[in-house]
């Protein structure tokens, strides 16, 4: 497999309005884009439909890079790794040619476990992974549907 530079840093915070605020007046980074989890109601997420991503986030894009921050609102991955480890960088997207499919068979097969978080429409069509490469390489992979 052949990954190429770091695309986007997914990174959880305890108040998005205050860490916004610190990444365009402290370091100059912006605008940022807001959004909610409300793309991924309705949505299979990790095998069950419903509200599947609370969450309030804001997106900086950088030309050749993002920067997610990724405010929890309910139970959820996020809220998980906020309790469990605190603010911090969750996840990352390595630019990549390579299936989906691929990358997560890669990932399975190297840490023996499967994707941490797993997004599909109602179809089964892929939207979003986190392949768990946190004990082998220090990071959950975000694997995005082509």
């Amino acid at each position: 497999m052949k990954f190429n530079e770091i695309f986007h840093l997914g990174i959880v915070v305890r108040d998005l309005d205050k860490a916004v605020k610190i990444y365009q007046e402290e370091m100059g980074y912006g605008p940022f884009e807001f959004g909610d989890g409300a793309f991924f109601d309705d949505k299979i997420v990790n095998g069950e439909i419903g509200p599947g991503l609370p969450m309030r986030t804001a997106i900086f894009r950088g030309g050749t890079y993002e920067i997610e921050l990724i405010e929890p609102t309910g139970p959820s991955i996020y809220m998980d790794h906020l309790n469990e480890k605190g603010p911090g960088i969750h996840h990352v997207v390595l630019k990549t040619d390579e299936a989906y499919e691929d990358v997560l068979a890669m990932a399975e097969r190297v840490s023996g476990r499967k994707p941490r978080l797993e997004a599909k429409f109602p179809d089964n069509r892929p939207i979003v992974a986190y392949a768990d490469l946190e004990e082998e390489a220090g990071i959950l992979l975000e694997i995005g549907a082509h």
